[in-house]
């Protein structure tokens, strides 16, 4: 039994070898993004800078996700955009951030190692990098203390599992997580003090699609 498993393995190796030519294909892909957005604000004092307005804008959202890209065996590499809703919050506490926004979105370089199975099965794992852009708008208690865009070095990691109905048709369902970065601005408000305020943007996706092989 072993020996027959180890000539079956054996074959599916051959078999992927002889037909591991470029080929190329489109994705697309909805996911559900757990988002963990935290926002700050901090003036400078006599003793370094103090946090005077700090929050967690946790939100799940749906996003979406297109590609193209080419596979040769066991390797895939693509380029993906990225584009998930936007994150809003309104505050009404005193040291709240107001109407409060956050746009983001990523175009991302990416490689995959596909374990082929000899079945219609096939669990991968990947890595990419890019590049995200993210706008802040009305942060800190409604007033525009931070109105701004930035683009930043972004990276991600995936790993998930394909399910192939044929040669060109398949399923996919994954899971990404994504660090977009953050934006920082020094400004002074209305006070007279110097201040920081800073938003990083990172995300938990589960993702669903399909993909169709040239």
């Amino acid at each position: 039994m072993k020996k027959f498993l180890l000539l079956a393995g054996v074959a599916c190796l051959f078999s992927t070898a002889a037909n591991a030519g470029v080929s190329p294909y489109i994705s697309a892909k909805a996911s559900y993004d757990f988002n963990r957005v935290k926002a700050k604000v901090a003036v400078k004092t006599d003793d370094g800078f103090a946090a005077i307005a700090r929050d967690k804008l946790n939100k799940e959202l749906f996003g979406s996700h297109v590609a193209a890209g080419v596979r040769a065996g066991y390797v895939r590499g693509e380029i993906e955009l990225n584009n998930s809703r936007d994150i809003r919050k309104n505050a009404k506490t005193e040291d709240g951030f107001g109407k409060f926004k956050l746009y983001k979105h990523s175009v991302m370089a990416n490689a995959y190692f596909d374990y082929l199975t000899c079945t219609p099965w096939t669990p991968y794992v990947g890595a990419g990098i890019g590049t995200s852009y993210l706008k802040a708008q009305n942060f800190y208690n409604g007033e525009k203390f931070l109105d701004k865009s930035t683009y930043n070095l972004a990276w991600q990691v995936m790993a998930g599992v394909a399910y192939e109905f044929n040669s060109h048709w398949a399923i996919d369902l994954s899971y990404r997580y994504a660090d977009l970065g953050r934006i920082r601005k020094h400004e002074r408000i209305p006070a007279g003090a110097d201040a920081v305020a800073k938003v990083t943007a990172r995300e938990h996706d589960i993702m669903l699609g399909a993909r169709y092989t040239f």
